[in-house]
């Protein structure tokens, strides 16, 4: 049932006049519509922002006309100003009228109302007591009148003209017509469609509703996600100290961005379903106040407006696929900041000792001679096979001779298959004569550590530490250290797995060989072991 609130106008805030129904389903006078335009061509309706109109070619006023009339609205506020007024007795003009005759719409006093409910024409009528009697019942009761006779009862709908009509007006004025139907039979077929616009807008609700809940369990979800990435952005920064402090509120602000425009994005979609689901709330309430009031030639004319409307609506709760997209964590983020740090700091104090003992530590860099097969980029510190060529190797050997007891060590970036193979050692041969090689098969004076037996010309050496260069993955970090007695010694993930030759001959080049699946490389700094 409507309240008194929702029969008054938002604009002029006086009960409606001539109601009527915008796109998004509320309502508006006629002539407010009319001003409204007039005074804000842009504007869109007072209570949701959406366009009046959805697009007009001729003057405002045409334009409003050309909007469906809310009849049933026009009849409950006519029906409340009839309630609401205190009337004199329309038998005997002198007493207060307390009663109603449901059927007739008079008001009367109480005597004459039992006077009414006595004579043989008035005595089957509902007289009720006005305070009692609600604007929905009182609309409901209107009788159908013929259009052209207004004093008598239509009994007959003619589809053509689109009008209730009596019996005489039947067989005179639309005897020729067609489409002519009784108005019983009209108005029961009207019911069912009503009820059919009544059941998909209840659907249509209902998933638009449900939508809306998932966003908001999505935002929702948005706002725990960020809670976690910000406690770990926290916690990465207080082991960083000081140092970091500044990264701290950048890394905020970036994950806080990120957030936001998620949530921004789901924000906006939201909206969009949000005004949806008041557009079709709104036509839901029309067509429940029109299934509350029994049928009559105004709702008949309604009921046609209302289905195109309807079926004019946006009903899907269909989500926008990017809305579901993954959030982007700071964790790795945070992790791969904190790895980089830790290495840089390690680098640092590693090149605070060495420059006690040496002012110009080494630093293993790839040499710009590298063969056909390799592309050197980010300063000659990272070796990538080109997949264009055939050859199978791809080798990469340092700028600069190795010194004793210093690490030379390359991680892992990219692989190709499950089983990588890195072959790596010392060789004698100069890096000014590395593009004479073709294969590895052409070593000389070479010490190759080797996960399997492979044919090479050079020193192979395969012992049980070499196996560890099968388990290679993304990340792995690999090496070889000649220490001062002039042992060869692999380091996989910085650890030491033993000596794998004897007596190597210096001075020597650090050589990597990117066999197999592996297909890129980058030079880690350098570091001294004692």
């Amino acid at each position: 049932m409507d309240e008194p609130q929702e029969r008054k106008c938002v604009v002029c805030t006086n009960y409606y006049t001539t109601p009527k129904i915008l796109p998004c389903g509320h309502l508006m006078c006629q002539q407010c519509v009319i001003s409204w335009m007039y005074s804000k061509p842009r504007a869109g309706c007072p209570l949701c922002r959406c366009p009046i109109v959805e697009q007009s070619d001729g003057s405002s006023s045409d334009t409003v006309d050309a909007l469906p009339t809310d009849f049933v609205m026009e009849a409950l506020v006519e029906s409340a100003r009839v309630l609401s007024k205190d009337h004199l007795c329309c038998v005997c003009d002198t007493k207060k009228a307390e009663n109603i005759c449901i059927q007739c719409q008079d008001k009367m006093c109480s005597s004459c109302a039992q006077l009414h409910k006595k004579m043989s024409a008035t005595r089957s009528h509902d007289v009720e007591s006005v305070s009692t009697v609600t604007p929905e019942r009182l609309a409901a009761s209107r009788p159908a009148l013929c259009a052209d006779h207004g004093d008598k009862q239509a009994e007959y709908f003619c589809r053509e003209h689109r009008l209730a009509v009596c019996r005489a007006c039947r067989s005179h004025e639309h005897k020729v017509c067609l489409k002519v139907s009784f108005l019983d039979d009209e108005t029961e077929s009207v019911q069912k469609s009503l009820n059919d616009l009544t059941k998909i807008l209840v659907e249509a609700e209902q998933k638009l509703e449900q939508a809306i809940g998932q966003l908001t369990s999505r935002l929702q979800e948005v706002d725990v996600s960020e809670q976690e990435d910000m406690a770990q952005v926290d916690k990465t920064c207080d082991r960083l100290h000081k140092l970091v402090e500044d990264f701290r509120n950048k890394l905020k602000d970036k994950t806080r961005t990120s957030h936001l425009q998620i949530k921004n994005s789901l924000r906006d979609v939201k909206t969009a379903l949000s005004n949806r689901l008041g557009n079709v709330t709104s036509h839901k309430h029309i067509v429940t106040r029109v299934t509350s009031v029994s049928p009559r030639p105004a709702l008949i004319h309604m009921t046609e407006a209302l289905a195109d409307r309807v079926n004019s609506l946006d009903l899907s709760a269909d989500l926008q696929g990017e809305v579901w997209v993954k959030l982007s964590s700071s964790v790795e983020c945070c992790q791969e900041v904190v790895g980089r740090i830790e290495q840089e700091l390690l680098t640092f104090e590693q090149q605070k000792t060495k420059t006690k003992m040496d002012p110009q530590p080494p630093v293993l860099v790839f040499h710009d001679n590298c063969g056909t097969n390799i592309r050197l980029t980010n300063g000659n510190s990272t070796a990538e096979k080109i997949k264009s060529r055939a050859i199978y190797h791809g080798v990469v050997v340092s700028r600069d001779a190795m010194v004793a007891d210093v690490l030379y060590e390359v991680r892992v970036d990219t692989v190709s298959g499950e089983n990588s193979e890195l072959l790596l050692g010392v060789t004698k041969i100069s890096p000014e004569h590395l593009l004479v090689i073709k294969f590895s098969t052409d070593w000389k004076d070479s010490v190759i550590i080797s996960p399997s037996l492979v044919a090479h010309q050079a020193k192979l050496v395969s012992t049980p530490i070499g196996k560890g260069l099968q388990r290679l993955q993304v990340g792995s970090r690999v090496g070889v250290l000649v220490d001062s007695s002039n042992d060869l010694h692999l380091y996989i993930d910085g650890q030491d797995q033993g000596v794998a030759a004897k007596s190597v001959a210096l001075p020597c080049f650090a050589v990597f060989d990117l066999w197999s699946t592996v297909t890129k490389v980058t030079a880690l700094p350098v570091s001294r072991r004692t």
